[in-house]
């Protein structure tokens, strides 16, 4: 296992064990694009950012099931 695949699973377990959210995959995201969309995701404007979370949430189990069937 090369070193950024054990940072790649290391992450993941991070992630399963913190009891991770799409909220809190949503907030991330807002908290990447700008301080200003932070504040507004904390002040209740949250509907943009839990659409792309699920979005991507949605395409990374597609790639996930697709690649085990390709295993």
């Amino acid at each position: 296992m090369s070193i950024v695949q054990f940072r790649h699973a290391k992450l993941l377990q991070d992630a399963r064990l913190s009891g991770i959210t799409v909220s809190d995959i949503a907030r991330a995201l807002a908290h990447m694009d700008s301080v200003q969309a932070l504040s507004d995701f904390d002040a209740g404007s949250t509907s943009k950012y839990l659409s792309i979370a699920e979005a991507l949430l949605e395409l990374a189990i597609d790639c996930a099931q697709e690649r085990r069937r390709n295993d």
